[in-house]
């Protein structure tokens, strides 16, 4: 079917004035002679009757109603045979002027032939059917102001007289009767400048956008439309509801970024799960179920979208102001914009549910809850929620303090899993000792005695409750921020959340202390020796030795993706033989020779790479820790090669342990640095 996107005016037909006569003469028969052949001056009322044409014929006898003719034969919906009939219906005919407007509007139909699809035959039948009232003869005199005729479509028509009749279809525009009280042997037929649509019509033909279509189309509304896309609402919007939206303009939206401060121009500036919920949060509170209109308003509170909150509806002299979690109501400024899936109205302010409200500190009655109770009730700190709970620190946050808290969201704290350990996808799988004490000091890491507000911040060193942990305070573009071991800046989201014992600031990164970074280490360290030790004391004790050695100089390394060649005991005997004076290990014992067993040591690591034996293909290089490559060979096996020349041959491979691979090889490998040094 081929569509337009609105209903212009309709251009108005004025009948000509000989059509104002057309009581139908016609339709009185000329004087009658009977069998005698006298000629009676009037047939009696019966006869009079019989000689009128039925509603079909008389709009073949009248030039204007061609169309509606035409239109009566292309529908195919037994029309033709229905207004032949004998029987009563009231016809409103609209003029061929009136179907030539109403085509106009309409791509790629220019005449009524033209429906001839059997969806468009149908579509065609039923605007015709909303013309018709069927069982009743109803004339000008009987067409009262305030009159509503259902139709055979089903719909209803409205009646207007105001010096003439007009008829009210469910378009903006009414139909002027041109000419009354045409009357049939089934009826009577006043036609009509304008084709009357029902609104099953013209959501086929002239569809409403939907409320996201709508609100992307009013230029007043475009930050409400960029909003509705940054919290992912389209889709919710654009679901067959129906929903009334209260919709802020932008102006309105304005006064939000001034709110929340200097950090937020737009919402490109909402960039992390907290300000993403409060946004999404903020959009569903102003969304209603049901297509509410401004004349269905009422006083009383309506549940909105936004789980457990409700708007209120309060009386404002004729008018309706709509109330939130403030002190100040919002005005509707133009209301009851149509869609098709509801209804929206433009509004003056943002409304702000009571949750939101308290995690902006602006309400006093957040205070009254302590900081423990703000974070279980807040969505975005379930995971901060959990983690205090399993760490024994929940309750602590609702004792007395007062404390300052520098709250993670939950996307902030996955990140933490990742640098606990591997396995840690969940709350549920911190289950070991280490991994709840580790859990518990990277949470009180983010604890300050006392209540530091938002403007007590300054360049400084602050004390935790994680022991012998501090924060550095920095200054950043955006304000100020916290700096942790790792050395990058955490910022602030949300700040100076009040509560009855402290202060909450939200931050978009987790802070890790420097005994956490230590433990980490040494924990992965531990693991790395264990497993050596596992496979076999007496082949790779050489290899042990030299790990426990230069423990602390890889335990960054042991943190991350690696790939470690490890050499056996027979290795380092032969590299020894080749060496003057150096019968063991023990014999390396100046700074010198330690600096030589430490770049060797780290001459077997690959960083940042998990490199099983199915990963290496022949030719292939790796750069080592120490700097220089590797090689890789393969050969009936897989080969190392060093810049020695001497290939290593790996005789264990794929032996898998935390985020890495070792792979056990039978000889050392030495890079040119080295062969340099012992050649001089």
């Amino acid at each position: 079917m081929k569509r337009t996107h609105t209903i212009s005016n309709l251009r108005r037909f004025i009948l000509p004035l000989f059509l104002s006569f057309l009581v139908f003469a016609c339709s009185k028969n000329d004087d009658a002679t009977d069998t005698d052949g006298n000629t009676d001056a009037m047939n009696d009322g019966e006869n009079q009757e019989e000689t009128l044409p039925n509603i079909v014929e008389l709009a073949q006898s009248v030039d204007v109603l061609e169309y509606l003719v035409d239109a009566l034969v292309q529908a195919d919906a037994g029309l033709v045979e229905a207004l032949s009939e004998a029987g009563e219906n009231t016809v409103f005919a609209p003029t061929n002027d009136a179907f030539k407007a109403l085509l106009a509007q309409l791509d790629g139909l220019e005449n009524v032939e033209d429906f001839d699809e059997t969806a468009e035959k149908e579509l065609l039948a039923e605007i015709l059917k909303y013309h018709v009232i069927g069982g009743t003869s109803a004339f000008s005199d009987e067409l009262s102001d305030g009159t509503v005729l259902e139709t055979l479509q089903t719909e209803e028509l409205g009646i207007k007289v105001d010096a003439t009749v007009f008829v009210q279809d469910k378009t903006e525009e009414e139909a002027e009767v041109v000419a009354a009280d045409n009357e049939a042997s089934n009826g009577v037929v006043h036609i009509v400048d304008k084709v009357l649509l029902p609104q099953a019509v013209l959501d086929i033909l002239f569809p409403k956008p939907t409320i996201v279509e709508l609100v992307s189309t009013t230029d007043e509304l475009s930050l409400l439309r960029d909003a509705v896309v940054k919290a992912n609402l389209v889709d919710a919007l654009n679901a067959e509801g129906p929903f009334t939206v209260f919709a802020p303009s932008n102006a309105a939206i304005q006064e939000l970024f001034d709110l929340l401060g200097d950090d937020y121009a737009s919402f490109d500036d909402f960039d992390n799960i907290i300000e993403l919920q409060i946004l999404e949060q903020i959009l569903l509170y102003h969304v209603v179920m049901g297509n509410v209109g401004s004349t269905d308003l009422a006083p009383g509170t309506v549940p909105t979208l936004l789980t457990d909150n409700s708007i209120e509806v309060i009386a404002s002299g004729e008018t309706f102001v709509i109330g939130d979690a403030s002190e100040t109501d919002a005005n509707i400024l133009d209301a009851d914009k149509e869609a098709s899936n509801g209804t929206v109205h433009i509004i003056d302010k943002i409304l702000i549910p009571q949750e939101v409200y308290d995690l902006l500190g602006l309400s006093g009655d957040s205070s009254a809850k302590t900081i423990a109770e703000l974070v279980e009730e807040t969505e975005g700190f379930s995971f901060l929620k959990e983690a205090l709970e399993l760490t024994g620190l929940l309750d602590t946050l609702g004792e007395e303090g007062p404390f300052t808290v520098f709250a993670p969201s939950d996307e902030a704290l996955f990140g933490l899993l990742a640098l606990l350990g591997e396995g840690l996808g969940s709350i549920e799988d911190f289950d070991s000792e280490f991994e709840i004490n580790l859990l518990r000091d990277v949470l009180l890491y983010h604890v300050l005695p006392g209540i530091v507000t938002s403007a007590d911040l300054g360049v400084s060193t602050a004390d935790t409750f994680s022991d012998g942990n501090s924060l550095n305070i920095v200054s950043t573009e955006e304000g100020f921020g916290l700096v942790d071991a790792t050395g990058f800046p955490a910022n602030f989201i949300v700040t100076d959340i009040p509560a009855e014992n402290g202060v909450i600031h939200t931050i978009d990164r987790v802070l890790i202390p420097h005994s956490v970074i230590e433990d980490i280490a040494t924990e992965a360290a531990s693991v790395v020796m264990e497993f050596v030790d596992s496979l076999d004391e007496e082949e790779l004790d050489y290899a042990h030795c030299l790990l426990v050695r230069f423990n602390q100089l890889f335990c960054d390394i042991l943190q991350e993706e690696f790939t470690f060649f490890l050499p056996t005991n027979q290795a380092f005997l032969e590299l020894f033989g080749s060496l003057d004076g150096y019968d063991s290990l023990a014999d390396f014992n100046t700074a010198e020779d330690l600096e030589i067993l430490a770049t060797i040591l780290s001459y077997h690591f690959i960083p940042n790479a998990t490199l099983t034996s199915g990963d290496l293909s022949d030719g292939q290089s790796a750069a080592t820790l120490q700097g220089e490559e590797v090689m890789v060979k393969i050969d009936g096996g897989v080969y190392i090669l060093d810049k020695s020349g001497s290939p290593a041959k790996v005789t264990s491979p794929d032996a898998e342990v935390l985020n890495g691979v070792i792979h056990i090889i039978d000889k050392v490998l030495l890079p040119q640095e080295i062969l340099t040094a012992l050649s001089s």
